[in-house]
């Protein structure tokens, strides 16, 4: 019961909210592997498309070095997932880094804000620099879920749901 109520809550904020998280979770992975790539660092797919048309970037870090990139990354508190990229013979040997930026569009980033975690990256990527305060202070702007409904809205609706169900 409790889950088909969870799902009926994601059916009813993706009605309400989803074409425009749809467009901003777009223009942000558009930006931020724009951004990545003024940064010097190697983005995978089509320039003429601003390298993406999903919500995923795709980065090259050098041959066997995705999984200590991603452990680097993930020790300034920048969380990505190591990738094998088709030219690579096996996934031990991923070259690659997907990100992906629904989570941050979420909660409420906007192209701007994916320059500065480009630039963050950047730093650790390129230079090995620790920035893992700059990173959580940059996240602390970042705390209130977006694209659903406000809690003064579904609390009340969640409790009807739960009434009528009980009623019946």
């Amino acid at each position: 019961l409790g889950t088909l109520l969870g799902l009926l809550m994601a059916a009813y904020e993706i009605n309400t909210y989803g074409r425009n998280y749809q467009r901003q979770v777009i223009a942000n992975a558009k930006a931020f592997a724009l951004a990545l790539k003024r940064q010097g660092l190697q983005v995978e797919g089509d320039p003429e498309v601003n390298y993406t048309e999903t919500h995923q970037v795709i980065l090259r870090v050098g041959y066997a070095k995705g999984v200590e990139v991603a452990d680097r990354l993930e020790n300034n508190n920048i969380i990505v997932n190591f990738q094998a990229l088709p030219d690579d013979e096996a996934f031990t040997a991923s070259s690659g880094l997907r990100t992906g930026v629904q989570e941050m569009t979420r909660f409420g980033m906007k192209e701007a804000d994916f320059g500065q975690l480009a630039e963050h990256m950047a730093a650790v990527i390129l230079d090995k620099k620790d920035v893992s305060q700059q990173v959580s202070s940059f996240r602390e702007k970042f705390l209130t879920m977006q694209y659903c409904l406000p809690k003064e809205q579904a609390e009340p609706l969640v409790d009807e749901l739960v009434d009528n169900l009980v009623k019946s």
